[in-house]
């Protein structure tokens, strides 16, 4: 039996885990970080995992891939331009992954 069933194969916990995971993997490869789209969509795709609202984690992953422009709300914001490595994004999603375990 599985102690965390939010784990378990097909979960749409796993299904955004495993997304978010795919995409940052891809960065590393191509050997870049993520742009300012990108980084939003992924920060935001990690905030809506952690509050399990796994729909819009999985929205936030469609525009993420997409580099589908920022919302004007927060186009202008000084936060969305501080550069996120790959690195710290994983971060993020392993801070993610502790707390549901």
């Amino acid at each position: 039996m599985n102690p965390n069933p939010a784990a378990e194969e097909g979960t749409p916990h796993r299904e955004v885990t495993q997304r978010i995971g795919r995409f940052l993997r891809g960065l590393e490869r191509a050997r870049r970080q993520p742009n300012r789209r990108e980084a939003y969509h992924l920060r935001l795709a990690l905030e809506h995992l952690r509050t399990a609202h796994y729909a819009d984690s999985d929205a936030a992953m469609n525009n993420a891939e997409r580099c589908a422009p920022l919302p004007a709300q927060v186009a202008t914001l000084i936060t969305t331009n501080e550069p996120v490595t790959v690195v710290q994004l994983q971060q993020q999603l392993d801070e993610v992954l502790a707390e549901k375990a």
